[in-house]
Formats: C-alpha cells, sequence, structure tokens
C-alpha cells in the first residue's frame, strides 16, 4: 500500500472543496491539466521552452483524463525545457506530494526537484526533494548523497508518494508502477537532499538537464500533481490571474525595505554577492545556515574563494546597521569581491547619506548598467532623489533652458549620459573632458531622472505624468532614445490609475525600446485591471510561458 494513498488524496480535495473558502489552507496546488485555462505566473506555473525543446499539453500518454504535461529536452540547443511550478511557503508541518511521471527516454537525464526561497541550489531552503535518472536508474539525493532506487522502464507510469516533514527535515518515499501491485519503491524517514531539518519548500520543477549542462534529450510526461497541506497557510489572494502582487505592489515593497533599512539595499538573489549554483553547494556542505548566517564560525575546510566572499558578505551586514563604519565596510566588501553588485550600490548609498555627491554620482555612473533594469531600481532612485533634495530646483533650470540645451549636449560623451548608455569608465571619460564642469554635468543628468522616481515615492502621479511627457519631448529634441520616458510616463499613469492612457504609453514603448520584455508584465497588469483577460494573458504568457493547447 502507497504511503499516500489516491483516496486520501481525492477525500481532501473533495472535503476542500465542499468548504471553499479554506481550499488554500488544504490544497497548495493540483494540477490535472483537463483544462484548457491553465494559468501561468509567479505563483501558479512557469513553462521554460526555447530552440528545440518543448513543453506543452499532450493527449498522447495521461494518467489519469486525457491529458498530461509533455516536456521534451534536446541536447546543444543552448536551451532547457522545464514545467516549475509554485505553492505558498511551507516552513513547518508536513507537505503531502503526489504526481505521476512517464519517462520515454530512460537513459537520458531528467530532474524532479522540490526546494525552497533560496531555489534550486545546495543550501538551507534550497533543494530540498530531488530524484533525478541517469543511465536509466532512477535516484534519489538523500543526505547529500545519490541513492539509486530502481531501473526505470520506458513508458510507464510511476506514482510518487511523498510525505515530507519539514521540521525535521525527512520524508517517506513510496513508488508505484503501473500495472504492479505493489510498490516498486518504499522508504521511510528520508533524510532531505542536504540532511538539514527545517529546509522548507515553495516550488518545484520537471526538467530534463539541469540549466548550464544542456547534454540531455530527456522525453517524458507529467500528470496529477496534487500538494497538500496540513498546517494552515496564510497566504494574500491573487489580485490578477497566475499572481498575487502586481509590478507597482512589487516596486512598493522595495520603497518599504528602504524607508525602513535606509542605505541597506534589499537583498534579491544570491549573485547579488557574485555567488554561483556551485558556491552555494558548498556553502550548503560547509554547516552554515545560509550565506547570511553571522552565528558560526567560517569553516576551515572552506575555499579561499568563498572564504572571501563569506567574509564580504559579513562586512556588508555589519555595514547595513549604520554608523560611521559602514562606508569604510561597504568599500571593504566592494575591492574583496568586485564582481558582486550589491556592495557597490550600498557604498553609493552611504555617500549619499554623507551628502558627498561627486562620489556618489561618479559611482552611480559606473554600475549604473547593472541596475537600471533591476525590480529594486526604482526604490533605490527615489531614495537618492529624496536625499538630495534639489530636485524641483534642476527641474525648474532643466525646462528653463530646453532650447539651449541641446547645444551643449552635442558632446558624445554628454549624449550618452543623457541618453542613458552608461557604464563604467563614463565618469572618467567626463571628467578628463571637462575637468570643471564634468561634476555639474552628472548631477544635472542623475537629478532629471531621480525627480521622476521621487515624484512617484511622493504620490504625486500627475506631476510625475506630466513630467514624463516632458522629458519624452526633450529627448525627442535632442534625438536621443526616448523610450525609458515613455515607459516611465505609463508607470505614472498606471500608479495614477489612469490604465487607458498608461496602455497607450507601454504600446508606444514597445515600438521604442531595444528589448520590450521588461514591459510585457506591465501591459498584462494594465489588461487586467482594464478587465481584458484575453490580453492580459497573452502579455503574461510571453514571460511565464502558455500550456494552452493550439
Amino acid at each position: 500500500m502507497r504511503l499516500l494513498h489516491f483516496g486520501l488524496v481525492v477525500y481532501l480535495l473533495g472535503a476542500s472543496r465542499a468548504r471553499a473558502q479554506d481550499e488554500s489552507d488544504v490544497v497548495l496546488a493540483h494540477y490535472d491539466f483537463e483544462d484548457d485555462d491553465i494559468e501561468t505566473g509567479p505563483y501558479t506555473l512557469w513553462i521554460f521552452e526555447g530552440a528545440k525543446g518543448n513543453v506543452s499539453l499532450s493527449s498522447t500518454f495521461r494518467h489519469g483524463g486525457f491529458r498530461s504535461v509533455e516536456i521534451r529536452d534536446k541536447r546543444g540547443d543552448g536551451e532547457f525545457a522545464e514545467l516549475q511550478g509554485f505553492f505558498s511557503d511551507k516552513r513547518h508541518g508536513r507537505l503531502y506530494i503526489q504526481f505521476a511521471v512517464l519517462i520515454a527516454k530512460p537513459m537520458e537525464t531528467m530532474n524532479i526537484a522540490f526546494a525552497g526561497i533560496s531555489h534550486f541550489s545546495l543550501q538551507e531552503h534550497g533543494l530540498a526533494i530531488w530524484f533525478k535518472t541517469e543511465r536509466g536508474t532512477l535516484y534519489q539525493v538523500t543526505g547529500g548523497q545519490d541513492e539509486p532506487l530502481f531501473l526505470v522502464s520506458a513508458f510507464t507510469w510511476y506514482v510518487f508518494d511523498l510525505v515530507y516533514d519539514v521540521d525535521r527535515g525527512t520524508y517517506d518515499l513510496s513508488i508505484a508502477a503501473e500495472g504492479e501491485e505493489a510498490p516498486v519503491v518504499v522508504r521511510r524517514d528520508q533524510r532531505n537532499v542536504l540532511g538539514i531539518p527545517g529546509s522548507e519548500v515553495r516550488k518545484y520543477s520537471f526538467i530534463g538537464d539541469i540549466p548550464g549542462r544542456d547534454q540531455s534529450e530527456a522525453w517524458f510526461y507529467v500528470d496529477d500533481i496534487v500538494i497538500l497541506n496540513d498546517v494552515p497557510v496564510t497566504e494574500m489572494p491573487f489580485v490578477a490571474p497566475g499572481r498575487r502582487m502586481l509590478f507597482v505592489d512589487i516596486q512598493n515593497h522595495y520603497q518599504k525595505s528602504l524607508h525602513e533599512r535606509p542605505g541597506c539595499v534589499p537583498v534579491l538573489r544570491y549573485d547579488d554577492f557574485d555567488l554561483s549554483p556551485a558556491d552555494l553547494a558548498e556553502l550548503g556542505r560547509s554547516g552554515l545556515d545560509g550565506i547570511l548566517d553571522q552565528a558560526k564560525p567560517l569553516p576551515e575546510t572552506l575555499s579561499p574563494f568563498l572564504r572571501e566572499r563569506l567574509l564580504a558578505i559579513r562586512d556588508w551586514s555589519e555595514g547595513c546597521r549604520g554608523g560611521t563604519e559602514a562606508l569604510p565596510r561597504f568599500r571593504r566588501a566592494s575591492r574583496a569581491v568586485p564582481r558582486a553588485k550589491i556592495y557597490p550600490m550600498s557604498e553609493v548609498l552611504a555617500l549619499v547619506e554623507g551628502k558627498r555627491w561627486k562620489e556618489a554620482d561618479a559611482l552611480f555612473l559606473s554600475i549604473y548598467s547593472l541596475w537600471q533594469d533591476d525590480p529594486r531600481f526604482s526604490a533605490i532612485s527615489a531614495s537618492i532623489g529624496l536625499a538630495r533634495g534639489d530636485l524641483e530646483f534642476a527641474e525648474e533650470w532643466l525646462f528653463s533652458t530646453a532650447e539651449v540645451l541641446p547645444r551643449r549636449l552635442r558632446h558624445p560623451l554628454v549624449r550618452r549620459l543623457w541618453s542613458g548608455d552608461i557604464g563604467p569608465g563614463l565618469a572618467e571619460e567626463l571628467e578628463a573632458e571637462f575637468p570643471a564642469e564634468w561634476p555639474d554635468l552628472v548631477s544635472t543628468a542623475l537629478s532629471a531622472e531621480l525627480r521622476f522616481y521621487v515624484l512617484l515615492w511622493q504620490k504625486r502621479y500627475q506631476e510625475a505624468r506630466d513630467y514624463a511627457r516632458r522629458m519624452t519631448l526633450l529627448m525627442r529634441r535632442m534625438e536621443l532614445p526616448e523610450g525609458r520616458w515613455v515607459e516611465r510616463a505609463g508607470d505614472a499613469a498606471f500608479y495614477d490609475s489612469e490604465y487607458l492612457e498608461a496602455r497607450s504609453r507601454y504600446e508606444e514603448s514597445l515600438r521604442l525600446l531595444p528589448d520590450p520584455a521588461q514591459v510585457y508584465l506591465k501591459l498584462s497588469d494594465t489588461h487586467f485591471m482594464l478587465g481584458d483577460l484575453e490580453l492580459e494573458r497573452l502579455y503574461r504568457e510571453k514571460i511565464y510561458g502558455s500550456l494552452r493547447p493550439e
């Protein structure tokens, strides 16, 4: 008998649907792929396919009903094929998991994994449950070791039943094969991937080869995914199909974070600290409780590379406490790990706090290209603009001299500054060309941009819209790219609930921006607010993919 009998799943699903208001307390995810309207998004499913790989609904093989998801990977195409799903953070209690998999090519590598906030990395709250096929054998990764389970038969449905105890960091496992009465595998008290108690989970992945290897011709099918919870989970309701936050909510979240901890850039990803998944794997084996663990001494077995990075992280964490030591600590971290983008931005904020504008502007220019498309950029810019405090004067000067200003911008370096084509070395080149004027040239250009984000922060949305329009016209007269200012006009209109205008500005920006991907989510949110769910879905699926039948 399977550890979690399918009858229990059906019973719990039925019970939760009978009390719809409590469904999220029990059912965290349930996909049988029979519905034509399967929503993708950051809180449901994310479809990764490109080049020759494919993720699609299929009726060729199915475990239940008449459809499943087919995943086919292609070796050497530079892409990967993956079905990735999300559910509410599971931090305590038990998680009941069931899914069915049919593998057409057992000799090819494929992976099934459940992970937490640290994504699919080998550290705490990273990989918790991991199965993979290699050379025809199914393995589980438990306690840091690959353990063979059985030889996989091609074109056979296998039903996985798991009960994961988050607090203990262990799971019970049963795998049943199609047409066989007894399970092919029964295991109890299996340690999670790294053997770490309390490693939470929030997402799952069905993928061929892992990103970066690209050596698999995997071909398999997934069906009947059910994830149940035994501890009530309080979560935000969906505000739009597939997601619980609109893009403005995300930006407001970072603004709130910076308001609560001014001068400390919110952490978004492990590569903020120049760490790779392989680095996280070594850290996970070292016994540290995550990269921000300050309590434990660094293990002697750590490589010099990782020791240097962890010491830099500790310097940065101490700097985030503020005080006179903040700037020296941020600078020490930047020198130790120059490719970690979070340290120099923290240094910029520390220089801003000290009113050291010349240094702050020069450093900000040097890292601008790394941050301009980052979701934290608007909050950081508003924070810097508020600290500067002279933006209204800068705006008055800017537009009062609009007829004269273009003549001053004929120099290629200054035009680069205003166009947004900003990269390392530009401040030094400007200083060499304009020894006396360069601080004012830089300050004016940055103030023009910061002014917009300050207006948003202050909820002066109509002023922000008008300002973005004037900047668009100014860019046009200067014969400089205007796409970002058109997009910003759309942002201000969205914040002001003027969704028709926001839609027009975003659609216009699609034609002007070299990479329109950043506008797709905004257009999706706009169409949702306008009640057009078909177009909302069209733009959302440009980001998260689609499982709709052709």
